[in-house]
């Protein structure tokens, strides 16, 4: 009876976080360039799983050999899927999507004095013109929660307002006088696009932002061994367009709803259980 107590509960502390997972990709159905999670279980063994002193088969099994008596389920990986979404035409020239691997950079001014920006990554491209306060009559691309898109360098990419910009399929900027004399020449800087080798090292910051989770890294490792700058043959930009979320809105209500009633089992397997143990204590007594 405790046995079906804990099975029964820790099934309801995995359904849950299940729960959770399916909501927040339901509510992100309509965020630009959001990327799914998609959540695991594993099976909690038995400790003791051996009672048969022979070398070819495991040492103290209290079961037959190859049967394993369960304990449950537990949450396992809960991963982020980076398949491609929906493009979105939009016409905005500083609308930007991704097409196959990558993220954007954005930067952040530290809090603190003399300490390097932070710097978060992300596949949403909906970026517009903010002007530089400290250089009259120039421009950064920002997204909407203010962050500045960073270049090849990890430099905010500054734009003069004398010359019409336009962006490559490469990631290259490209500019022209605005009075239409003379002919478009490529800046020295360009849209700095970044492959991460394991995206399950992300953390989710919120506003569809991510950074690198160091606390997962393994020992001897950093940031540079995950981060890559991709070359301009590499890179596949699309102008004018925004990469829309992956969720599946049909496959993850079908998620939500096997959940829910796997949950409301597992609670149903609680109260029995309880049940008996209250009838159990009853007889004792």
């Amino acid at each position: 009876m405790n046995t079906s107590l804990y099975i029964s509960s820790c099934a309801l502390q995995a359904f849950q976080q299940k729960i959770d997972t399916s909501a927040n990709n339901i509510a992100n159905v309509n965020t630009t360039g959001f990327k799914r999670k998609d959540q695991n279980f594993s099976e909690i063994l038995a400790s003791q799983i051996n009672n048969q002193g022979r070398t070819s088969q495991e040492i103290g099994r209290l079961t037959p050999n190859e049967v394993r008596v369960g304990y449950g389920v537990r949450t396992g990986l809960t991963q982020l899927v980076m398949e491609q979404g929906q493009a979105i035409q939009t016409g905005n020239p500083f609308d930007l999507m991704i097409q196959g691997k990558g993220f954007f950079q954005l930067g952040y001014p530290s809090a603190t004095a003399g300490a390097p920006d932070e710097v978060r990554y992300t596949r949403d491209g909906n970026f517009h013109l903010s002007p530089n306060p400290n250089k009259q009559g120039s421009y950064h691309l920002v997204n909407a929660n203010g962050g500045y898109l960073l270049d090849q360098s990890d430099k905010p990419i500054e734009l003069n307002d004398q010359y019409e910009v336009s962006i490559g399929a490469n990631g290259q900027i490209q500019l022209k006088n605005k009075d239409g004399n003379g002919v478009p020449f490529l800046s020295s800087q360009q849209v700095g696009i970044v492959d991460i080798q394991n995206p399950h090292i992300l953390k989710n910051e919120g506003g569809n932002e991510f950074s690198i989770d160091t606390t997962v890294l393994p020992n001897g490792s950093n940031t540079a061994d995950y981060v890559k700058l991709m070359q301009s043959n590499e890179v596949q930009l699309s102008t004018g367009v925004l990469e829309g979320s992956n969720v599946d809105l049909t496959k993850e209500m079908t998620d939500m709803m096997t959940t829910q009633r796997s949950f409301q089992m597992n609670a149903r397997a609680v109260s029995y259980a309880d049940q008996m143990i209250g009838i159990a204590n009853g007889i004792l007594r």
